[in-house]
């Protein structure tokens, strides 16, 4: 049987390739509805500090996981339903366009992204099967009856209208890996049907070119820089508020049971709360090329680490004072210190809700 004609066993084994690596995410503990990023890049997801970084291997990766039932079923069914192009490139052909337009959509989300954002999904290579099909009909539209070519031509082009208008305005959506993909699969599939002998030695041409695609990404993986991973400090400050908050009521429990008087509660708590949180509020100033986007972050942190300071230096003020005038003063600017110390906590935990994952 011609190769034109046979199964599209290429398309299957990809589709079964996804959701086999679906189930690997939900054994892993993934939310079948949204997993959470950490997970992903665990996986193999794309982050730019660890894929620019020497893990290249994440571009591959991340085409074969997905963010959730939904987002791997739409990508499934529209590759399925994509499954005439393999029949027209060939085994070899279709995959090294699949494969190659999966890499140019995860460099381009590299290139447009200004975040530090976990990508994931196959939606760039499906998008590069769709391209190389638009790539046949234009290079062989005089191979197609005109009515047929219309009808197939308008088809294509209300799905790609449909996906472009739908990722606009779905902000999860990376359309910057729909359109690297798109144009890749374009480039790709014109490639292999360049030439009068095009047919002939198909899968070698198609080998060619993955070489020459793996060796273009390698270049651009190699030329980008990475927004630094900032991460580590805001799990820093985590640590450390956790702790300090817990040793900070322990000790007022300790003072309000008479197990220690309020001087020595005063000392621990310069000891071991303040101290440890002033450093670690230097670290968080000190971090460099902080991301445009948690920029705002950033500066609801300092905002809040300063509050958290600030209160618990008038409550040792206050417990240090012997006046009893001054000591209730210093216990009232405490007290309004603690009702800053909400507003800050607050506007914090609002700006960590507006981040996208």
């Amino acid at each position: 049987m011609p190769e034109a004609r046979a199964r599209p066993w290429v398309t299957y084994a990809l589709i079964a390739a996804n959701v086999v690596m679906f189930g690997v995410e939900l054994a892993h503990g993934a939310s079948p509805i949204a997993p959470r990023p950490q997970q992903i890049i665990e996986l193999g997801g794309s982050y730019p500090p660890l894929t620019l970084n020497g893990e290249w291997w994440r571009l591959g990766a991340s085409m074969f996981l997905h963010f959730g039932a939904l987002h791997i079923a739409l990508n499934m069914v529209c590759l399925y339903q994509a499954r005439v192009v393999e029949q027209l490139f060939g085994r070899a052909g279709f995959l090294a366009i699949y494969l190659l337009a999966g890499i140019g959509g995860g460099i381009a989300t590299l290139l447009v992204s200004s975040s530090n954002g976990v990508s994931a999904g196959a939606s760039g290579a499906v998008f590069g099967v769709y391209g190389a099909f638009g790539a046949f009909l234009v290079l062989r539209r005089s191979e197609i009856e005109a009515e047929a070519w219309q009808r197939t031509a308008r088809s294509l082009g209300r799905f790609l209208v449909l996906n472009l208008i739908v990722g606009l305005t779905v902000t999860s959506i990376s359309v910057s890996a729909h359109a690297g993909g798109l144009l890749v699969g374009f480039a790709v599939g014109a490639a292999l049907l360049a030439g009068a002998r095009a047919a002939h030695r198909r899968w070698l041409r198609a080998v060619g070119l993955v070489a020459v695609g793996l060796a273009v990404a390698a270049v651009a993986v190699r030329s980008l820089d990475a927004a630094p991973d900032v991460t580590p400090v805001l799990q820093h400050f985590e640590v450390v508020e956790s702790a300090a908050l817990t040793r900070w009521n322990d000790l007022l429990n300790a003072t309000k049971a008479q197990t220690i008087t309020p001087g020595e509660a005063a000392e621990i708590v310069e000891r071991e709360v303040i101290a440890p949180y002033k450093k670690m509020r230097e670290a968080t100033l000190a971090t460099r090329d902080v991301p445009e986007r948690l920029r705002p972050l950033f500066a609801r942190l300092d905002e809040l680490t300063l509050a958290r300071i600030t209160a618990w230096e008038r409550w040792r003020a206050a417990t240090h004072e012997a006046d009893p005038g001054r000591r209730a003063a210093k216990l009232e600017a405490y007290r309004a210190s603690e009702l800053d110390v909400g507003k800050r906590l607050e506007a914090y935990n609002a700006e960590v809700r507006s981040l996208p994952d």
